[in-house]
């Protein structure tokens, strides 16, 4: 028995299988995560290897080199890339999509193994880090005190960030623009000398008088007594009297030679809100934790310690949830809305409450149980998967409509009783709802074999549109049956539709409309020649439109921030930097709304300074965070004299850019400039910068390889040295102690503990000739000026070494107007810079998101190229026919002649969004000329019609389910298709693509493929004639029995 009889004999059970579906998914619903993309496992692992206090030329040749050798031979690395800096080495492994991390993991940790003991031993064993998108800050608080900052920053520590901490889901914290207390030993140089004594000396008493170590246990009757030896400091006086030395019997303390200040450490950052001095936290989640969830909790944390503490106000600065839950908020209202604009059209064409509810019905089972498919398969709430919600349901309904709408035909005209008239009905079309669920479903295949991380995004959309079909097909095949046969309210026909009194005034014009429909294809059928000519004339007019279209990745999205950064020379002091920034807040402040505005922001550090501007959401504000950014950036760039400004409007798909930038920024445009001259590079790149400034679409351009800081480079005389019975590093950590200062020990108290430091005091390292009265002490006991050991030069070091694959590598990026689009700004500097002489050795490419973007192009070409296979493979099993499937191929160019106007008329970009809408496409629009080949195949199989008046007949009967279920689609995307409201940019692209596409190609489709099939059958009759060994094919009238 099929399984629509089993439904409509037994109705319970149906009932009670589709209740146990609603409460599943129902639940499974409440304890989904929300986030804004899905979880990818981005295939990247980075060997990070830290070097204290070594230059970045040293530490590409002593670490990098050796790493980057070592992990070159791990399978499946497709690109590896390098950064040596300053204290450090980090060699970066991008994986072939696909690749199991852990087990890479594995093998990189097995190559260092084999080299750890090349490595110098001072540098920490080399870590492995697994790119991880979450290891970055959802929330970010300022907090604002009476307090002194040091006292603020401790209670943070202590306190707040501890109540934070056991909110569930939240991972890493971190603190900016603290100040932390240091006791600070500063050595007065001249009391040193007149003493003989080394600060090396200092900081070996320091550390040999502060100890605490175990005893031990002795006997003492019959219980063990615990012996502790409590040498640690209690006080500075303890400090200040330490004895470093004896000198004529007396002894020389600390104090004799030092200044012990409790103070507090070097600054190296100072944050700001609103003007007033703050501590910043930022907080992470935790892998998989629901981020809107854990932002909430973090939020009403916050409101309770406000109005708990009166001594400190934290303000919540920038919160990632935001944009998260106002664009699902509006991909959810677009799946409403689109519901309410689908079952209008329901109702509309059939003018019945039952059967509307009956079609109706299909889309919230179909969505709630596709919540229990997210659960199940451990998928998350986000931009993907209620997109895919939004797009299916239009299509949902589909399946639904063909089935009951030939339930009705056999109720009103073969006059069958409600349950005859739900089974025939179902059966008659069974096998064409199978096939052209199959052919929406099986377009998606291809992003299975897809290897770039945008098609990884689309995974889990594909996803949930092809189970929401299967739902809706289950649901076609069962419930609506089952409810067709026991609610449905239609009666008996009384005579044609178009006489049938019974009939609202739509039901009789819509089946006039239908005996002119079936007019109008025998009069194309009479004119083929010029139907062909027409289409092909359309269709050419469309291709005409491809250069007014432009193409990026990913569309852009109205954030609620700018960032203004700037940047200054290495080593340049924070105090100067500071007046800068001055400076440029009083460029900016003037140009920002203040209805609009919500904080301003201002962290700075040395060489540099970043300012936040937080804008209220974008359905509270006036202006587009694009534009103003444009503004902003207009009024200050080239306006502060030695300082390097850039200003960017937060996309709100900001971590797509993050992913696919390997040089370290958010940047659109990215220029590699390969050549292994550090110096030839900066002076090439500075020349690329000048070039690319002129670019039109190109807002400012920074190269990545800075001029390096300042540099008093020392160089050993080894000989020397080793005549006088030292060794480098004695004379190296000599000039460390006097100049950076060295931890000598650690104070307690209270709890805690801070460093204590040894250091020359301020005034007596003013100038790089001081370091001439740094002495060290010989095995001798002889005090010899370090300046006597050493050579010494001035020069700028590199901040960083970049590789891409071994070979250096400079990063010339660039920010982009709003306006601009990355495709045509590619272009335009692709020429720009064309006829720039390069010297050997030196090339130019474009990576970062542009790189991404050529590999995005190639995998959805190749899997269009796939879903066009398949759906073909999928329609001949379905009509047991070669040509019918080809017939039904026309309507798949005729896309084009929607898509590309409507990308033109609403200013639309081809991006993966919209490239998603094509593929889709493919499989929704051969579903109308299925309906029209299946039923023509049907009319001449089962009524004995002749070609022409067949093609006609079913035309005829058929127009209604085409453009009610075309309708619905295009109704139910309309809403995600307007684009309005946080992040909506993000799905309208495909959206508009479906509904320009699908308008266009039904409305063509409605008179090419009836001229088509009479065109290929009468060839296919004139070759039979020619060719009798074709009698093996099936006839027209020996087709599978389907209908639609």
């Amino acid at each position: 028995m099929a399984i629509y009889d089993t439904s409509i004999r037994r109705p319970v059970a149906t009932a009670m299988t589709f209740l146990v579906v609603i409460v599943i998914g129902v639940v499974s619903f409440g304890y989904l995560p929300v986030d804004l993309l899905p979880e990818i496992e981005y295939p990247r692992l980075t060997v990070y290897t830290n070097y204290p206090n070594v230059g970045p030329e040293e530490v590409e040749k002593i670490i990098t080199d050796p790493v980057a050798n070592a992990v070159s031979g791990v399978p499946n690395v497709e690109r590896m890339t390098s950064r040596s800096e300053e204290g450090g080495s980090r060699v970066s492994l991008e994986f072939a999509q696909g690749t199991d991390l852990n087990a890479a993991a594995n093998d990189v940790r097995a190559a260092l193994d084999r080299i750890r003991d090349d490595l110098p031993v001072e540098a920490e064993p080399p870590g492995i880090w697994k790119f991880d998108p979450n290891q970055q800050e959802i929330v970010t608080i300022a907090v604002e005190s009476s307090r002194h900052m040091e006292s603020l920053t401790r209670m943070l520590e202590r306190d707040l960030a501890k109540r934070f901490e056991q909110i569930p889901g939240v991972g890493t914290l971190n603190i900016q623009g603290g100040i932390y207390r240091e006791i600070r030993v500063n050595l007065d140089r001249d009391r040193l000398k007149a003493f003989d004594l080394s600060a090396a000396q200092v900081q070996q008493a320091i550390s040999q008088s502060n100890v605490a170590l175990p005893g031990g246990n002795v006997k003492e009757g019959l219980s063990d007594l615990y012996v502790r030896t409590q040498g640690e400091y209690q006080s500075l006086d303890q400090i200040r009297r330490t004895v470093v030395t004896t000198m004529d019997g007396s002894p020389v303390r600390v104090q004799d030679v030092a200044d012990v200040v409790d103070g507090y450490e070097d600054l190296q950052r100072i944050a700001e809100l609103n003007g007033v001095p703050v501590v910043r936290l930022e907080i992470q989640k935790q892998s998989g934790a629901n981020t809107v969830t854990v932002a909430e909790q973090i939020r009403e944390e916050v409101e309770r310690i406000n109005a708990s503490r009166s001594d400190v106000k934290l303000t919540v600065v920038s919160d990632q949830s935001e944009f998260i839950r106002t664009s699902i908020d509006n991909v959810q209202n677009s799946a409403i809305w689109g519901s309410l604009l689908a079952i209008l059209v329901l109702y509309l064409f059939l003018r019945n409450g039952s059967t509307t509810f009956i079609i109706a019905l299909s889309i919230p089972i179909s969505i709630i149980a596709t919540f229990g498919l997210l659960f199940f398969n451990d998928l998350t709430l986000n931009q993907m998967t209620f997109g895919g919600l939004a797009l299916g349901v239009g299509l949902i309904v589909d399946n639904a409509i063909v089935v009951l709408e030939n339930i009705i035909r056999q109720r009103e005209e073969n006059g069958r009783s409600l349950a005859e008239a739900a089974s025939v009905g179902t059966r008659e079309v069974a096998g064409a709802i199978i096939a052209s669920t199959l052919t929406t479903s099986v377009i998606f295949l291809p992003l299975v074999f897809a290897r770039t991380t945008t098609a990884d995004l689309f995974q889990s959309l594909a996803l949930v549109v092809v189970f929401a079909l299967v739902c809706s097909l289950f649901v076609a095949l069962t419930l609506v049956p089952m409810m067709a046969s026991r609610f449905l309210t239609i009666d008996k026909g009384e005579g044609t539709a178009e006489q049938d009194a019974s009939k609202s005034w739509f039901q009789r014009a819509f089946a006039a409309a239908e005996n002119r429909y079936a007019a109008l294809i025998r009069t194309a059928l009479a004119r083929r020649a010029w139907v062909f000519g027409t289409t092909v004339v359309l269709l050419g007019g469309a291709l005409a439109l491809w250069p007014l279209i432009s193409v990026e990745l990913a569309p852009q999205t109205d954030a609620n921030e700018i960032d203004v950064d700037l940047d200054m020379a290495q080593g340049t002091n924070i105090a100067v930097v500071m007046e800068y920034l001055d400076e440029l807040e009083r460029r900016v402040k003037p140009l920002l709304p203040e209805d609009d505005m919500e904080n301003f922001a201002k962290q700075v550090q040395p060489w540099g300074a970043e300012v936040e501007i937080r804008l209220k959401s974008a359905g509270e504000r006036s202006v587009n965070s694009f534009k103003l950014a444009d503004e902003i950036r207009d009024e200050v760039i080239g306006q502060v004299p030695g300082a390097d400004v850039r200003v960017s409007a937060q996309s709100g798909l900001w971590i797509l850019r993050r992913i696919f930038s390997v040089g370290g920024g958010t940047e659109a445009l990215q220029v590699e400039l390969r050549g292994y001259d550090l110096e030839q590079a900066y002076s090439i790149g500075q020349r690329i910068r000048s070039r690319l400034e002129a670019v039109d679409g190109v807002a400012s351009v920074r190269v990545g390889r800075r001029e390096g800081r300042p540099e008093q480079n020392i160089r050993f005389l080894r000989d020397k040295i080793s005549s006088l019975g030292l060794t480098t590093e004695e004379v190296a950590r000599a000039v460390q102690t006097n100049v950076g200062g060295s931890r000598a020990a650690v104070y307690r108290t209270g709890g805690e503990q801070f460093p204590i430091t040894v250091r020359l005091r301020p005034e007596d390292r003013l100038s790089v000739n001081d370091l001439d009265n740094v002495s060290i002490r010989t095995p001798t006991g002889e005090s010899v000026p370090v300046s006597t050991l050493v050579t010494m030069d001035r020069g700028r070091g590199p901040t960083e070494i970049r590789r891409i694959n071994g070979q250096r590598v400079t990063y010339i990026s660039a920010t982009l107007t709003s306006n601009a689009v990355l495709g045509e700004v590619v272009e335009r500097s692709r020429r720009a810079l064309s006829d720039l002489s390069l010297p050997e050795g030196f090339s130019i490419a474009f990576g970062g998101e542009y790189r991404e973007q050529q590999k995005a192009q190639t995998d959805f070409l190749i899997a269009i190229l796939m879903a066009l296979v398949l759906i073909y493979m999928v329609m001949a099993g379905q009509f047991e026919r070669f040509l019918d499937p080809l017939i039904v191929m026309f309507s798949v160019p005729l896309v084009l002649v929607g898509i590309l106007p409507t990308l033109v008329l609403t200013n639309t970009t081809v991006n993966i969004q919209s490239v998603m809408g094509l593929v889709m496409l493919i499989g929704i629009v051969v579903n109308n000329a299925i309906v029209l080949v299946d039923y023509i195949n049907l009319m001449r199989r089962e009524r004995g019609l002749d070609l022409q008046e067949a093609v006609a007949e079913a035309g005829r009967l058929r127009l209604r389910p085409i453009l009610m279920t075309t309708l619905t689609t295009i109704l139910g995307l309309l809403p995600l298709a307007l684009g309005i409201g946080a992040g909506a940019e993000i799905q309208a692209a495909l959206a508009r693509v479906v509904i320009g596409g699908l308008t266009a190609s039904t409305l063509i489709t409605l008179v090419l493929i009836p001229v088509a099939y009479v065109s290929v059958e009468r060839l296919a009759r004139r070759a039979r004639a020619l060719l009798p060994d074709w009698q093996w094919l099936p006839q027209p009238g020996e087709s599978v029995r389907t209908a639609r």
